[in-house]
């Protein structure tokens, strides 16, 4: 297993998540407790985690790095290589299914990482419960580009596009139909406008693709059930293991309906599920 990011310079390595998920916040909100705790609070638990990662000798001692790792998580913040990290602290404690999921939300933080790609491939091959890979999304080849940059960087394309888009049309409407360089403009703004509505959908749907519309298994077995309840059928005729992944269909407030690739549909218990 590859541990590359195991570094304790956190501040420079999270500083631009921490900005894209201020920009996102201030967008949604202008009141948001994204920074009620504090950055110098998030690198010491970072820092604390990668000591406990190194002094660690068993699976209870890496379920303690985890947690550490997810004191940083908290108040919306996300940063890939925390993510990344908490992959490989479930993976050594053998909790395939935390593992899995957490190293696919560092994917769309890092989505062309050489060693998060084969860390990821380990953990599914490792995983008891894997299933047989699904389908590409139906929207891969539309945005083909979608591999090539990270969230951050996608948020910040849409940022700098919508910001030069309002730019020049103010500029446009000072200046007047009959303005030489109105008909330019309008072409760029035009080509702006198309870029950030690209971006902006492929951020809604590669972000929720990787991280909103998937589940994993997280415990040694469970059965799938036809109904949202124990005493309903099992949905399939072996168990599901940990790592068993799937995609959402529907909710409750304690099951989820999901389709299992090669196997059916079914609904699990949320306690057994990691997101």
């Amino acid at each position: 297993m590859n541990e590359r990011y195991r570094t304790k310079n956190l501040p420079n390595l999270v500083a631009k998540d921490l900005l894209v998920f201020g920009l996102l916040f201030l967008f949604a909100s202008l009141s948001t407790n994204l920074f009620s705790m504090d950055l110098g609070d998030r690198e010491r638990s970072f820092v604390k985690a990668l000591e406990l990662f190194d002094e660690a000798k068993n699976s209870e001692d890496y379920r303690k790095v985890a947690k550490e790792l997810e004191s940083v998580l908290v108040d919306g913040f996300q940063s890939g290589i925390v993510y990344y990290n908490l992959g490989n602290a479930y993976f050594r404690a053998g909790e395939f299914g935390r593992s899995i999921i957490n190293y696919r939300k560092a994917r769309t933080f890092l989505p062309r990482d050489p060693y998060l790609k084969a860390n990821l491939q380990q953990a599914i091959a490792a995983a008891p419960g894997r299933l047989p890979d699904g389908p590409k999304p139906w929207w891969t080849p539309v945005l083909f580009w979608s591999d090539w940059f990270s969230y951050p960087t996608r948020v910040a394309v849409c940022f700098l596009s919508l910001s030069l888009l309002a730019v020049i049309v103010l500029v446009i409407v000072f200046l007047g139909r009959s303005s030489r360089i109105s008909s330019p403009l309008k072409w760029i703004s035009a080509a702006l406008l198309i870029v950030f509505l690209a971006f902006a959908i492929d951020i809604g749907l590669h972000y929720l693709d990787e991280t909103g519309n998937q589940r994993a298994v997280i415990v040694s077995e469970t059965i799938a059930r036809k109904g949202t309840g124990n005493n309903y059928e099992p949905a399939f005729s072996q168990p599901l293991k940990d790592g068993a992944e799937f995609r959402i269909l529907n909710q409750t407030k304690d099951w989820t309906f999901g389709r299992f690739e090669g196997v059916g549909e079914g609904w699990v218990r949320n306690e057994f599920l990691a997101k």
